[in-house]
């Protein structure tokens, strides 16, 4: 889970942010706010947030200064600036040193949930990075944990890569890559093996029809779930029902 801190000194703006960020983000832990440079630079070292959502205009702080106190304590921080200040000098100079987004207020609910959701996708790709090449198999398994509970409580439904790699928070291609490397075989390949198999014990122990079984399994069309299992299984639905019907 993603810690995430906000620093701004208007309580309208920060209540405004909390209140976004939860309803879009439910595994977001938010920490305390921070209305000055003082209180940012306490709670950073006691709450060592991965994400920080921060105004530079703060009363009695100088602002690069504190970024470049973030950057020290937390060097794997990204950093989030929105604030009303439109210096495209200063901000580009932002985003050279490190900075991963410069929204200017008053900024939309979507900027601040896509520049989030931008910061959670690259810290949990580092995160399974550095999970594969440490080579411990126990934390690969843990990292893919979650998204093989996705495909399995959800197979019967539309399933997409890039639908996972969004409820995951990855990019599409890493994702990919890495599920590959820790399953063994393709997203499409895993989420096919699965469905033909639950549609090889429905066929087994039900009275269901095929078009109700591959409805079941993630089929709208019957048609090319029989296509499907015929390629798998080497044989039609209708002929596999007839063999193994009532078959322990």
């Amino acid at each position: 889970m993603c810690k995430l801190m906000i620093i701004d000194d208007d309580p309208l703006e920060r209540k405004a942010l909390r209140i976004i960020l939860k309803r879009k983000f439910l595994n977001l832990k938010i920490g305390k706010d921070a209305k000055n440079g003082t209180e940012a630079i306490q709670f950073i070292h006691q709450f060592k947030p991965d994400i920080i959502l921060m105004d530079i205009e703060l009363p009695g702080t100088n602002h690069l200064n504190l970024q470049r106190e973030i950057t020290k304590t937390l060097p794997q921080s990204k950093i989030i600036i929105n604030t009303s200040v439109e210096d495209f000098t200063y901000a580009q100079a932002a985003l050279r040193s490190g900075v991963l987004n410069y929204l200017i207020k008053p900024t939309r609910p979507a900027q601040i949930e896509r520049a989030v959701d931008k910061a959670i996708k690259a810290i949990n790709q580092v995160s399974l990075l550095d999970s594969i090449s440490s080579k411990r198999a126990t934390s690969s398994k843990e990292a893919i944990h979650s998204i093989l509970n996705y495909i399995h409580n959800n197979y019967n439904q539309p399933l997409t890569l890039s639908a996972i790699a969004e409820h995951a928070h990855l990019n599409p291609q890493y994702l990919s890559r890495y599920f590959k490397e820790t399953v063994g075989m393709t997203f499409t390949m895993y989420v096919t093996h699965l469905r033909i198999e639950q549609s090889k014990k429905l066929l087994m122990h039900s009275n269901k029809s095929i078009t109700q079984i591959a409805l079941e399994v993630g089929y709208p069309d019957p048609a090319y779930f029989s296509k499907v299992f015929d390629k798998h299984v080497k044989c039609s639905p209708y002929k596999f029902k007839q063999t193994h019907y009532n078959t322990v």
